[in-house]
């Protein structure tokens, strides 16, 4: 049986209406069950409630699922929470999961992607999640190579494993031991030099992100998330509309690709020109790097 798929909402129907159309196409679909989480209007902000009307009566008329499941939430629990506690509830019962949110477009073959890696690498501790997005891997031009192992995990079509999830330190516990230990600082660096000041924001609680403390997780237990070089997805959030992107960027866009069949090979190791494009490729501004290092104490 296919992994179940975990999509998170909120207030955006016309991005959900197209992240489902996408999915449907995909030729699992039919075999795969479906958990709709939908979170609730934020406090004082009685615009969302429209929005979040029609969202969730897009919701109730999904079909082309084995199973559609419905979650609605009354007050708004926000994206890291809303993750956290639904994704350790719905792993109770799930040995691995699928997880989008509502402004991800998928290739027809994402599912078979997804559900390929998450059989052929559930004894592979050393890949702890996957994702179908290449994180624009495409620009360096690899050649005969179709997937790899990166430290920065995903939050944009991934999936992984309870046995994983489950052993996260959502408390981030060791912080300060962490943060004052410049090799450590460094090593974590290897995921995107914006990870450590997000960690830092992250634990003086300036920001919300579940997806800086699960990358942590990977850094910490010495794991990869396994990525195809050319995506299989792409994320039209970055429109300004979503919470984390309130700001229209074209930074993150990538081409998804032509794929005709997926074959996942059974060893993969990390490719050092991988690393070192992550590492910089996801590097502050000059300017921002000063404001961190003024702000955080912290320069990379």
């Amino acid at each position: 049986m296919p992994a179940p798929i975990v999509l998170f909402c909120f207030n955006r129907p016309d991005h959900l209406r197209q992240t489902i159309d996408g999915l449907r196409i995909n030729s699992l679909a039919t075999a795969s069950e479906l958990y709709v989480i939908c979170d609730g209007p934020r406090h004082n902000r009685p615009e969302d409630l429209p929005k979040i009307e029609q969202v969730r009566s897009i919701v109730e008329g999904i079909n082309g699922f084995s199973r559609v499941h419905t979650s609605y939430s009354a007050e708004n629990m926000g994206l890291a929470k809303a993750i956290i506690t639904h994704l350790s509830r719905l792993f109770a019962s799930h040995k691995a999961l699928i997880v989008l949110e509502d402004d991800i477009i998928v290739h027809p073959l994402f599912l078979d992607f997804m559900n390929q890696a998450l059989e052929k690498y559930k004894e592979n501790m050393s890949i702890s999640s996957v994702s179908g997005y290449s994180y624009g891997l495409n620009l360096l031009g690899l050649e005969n190579v179709e997937f790899s192992l990166v430290k920065r995990a995903s939050s944009w079509g991934w999936g992984t494993w309870s046995n994983r999830w489950t052993q996260v330190d959502w408390e981030v516990r060791g912080f300060n031991e962490f943060i004052s230990d410049r090799s450590k600082v460094l090593q974590f660096a290897d995921a995107g030099k914006d990870q450590v000041p997000m960690l830092v924001k992250q634990q003086k609680g300036l920001i919300q992100s579940w997806a800086v403390r699960w990358t942590y997780h990977h850094y910490k237990t010495n794991t990869y998330c396994l990525i195809p070089v050319k995506s299989l997805l792409n994320n039209i959030g970055t429109d300004g509309t979503g919470t984390n992107f309130n700001i229209k960027t074209k930074k993150y866009d990538v081409e998804i690709a032509d794929y005709q069949k997926i074959e996942l090979p059974s060893k993969i190791s990390p490719d050092p020109v991988v690393q070192r494009f992550i590492r910089n490729h996801f590097s502050p501004s000059f300017f921002r790097r000063i404001i961190n290092f003024i702000k955080f104490g912290v320069w990379l």
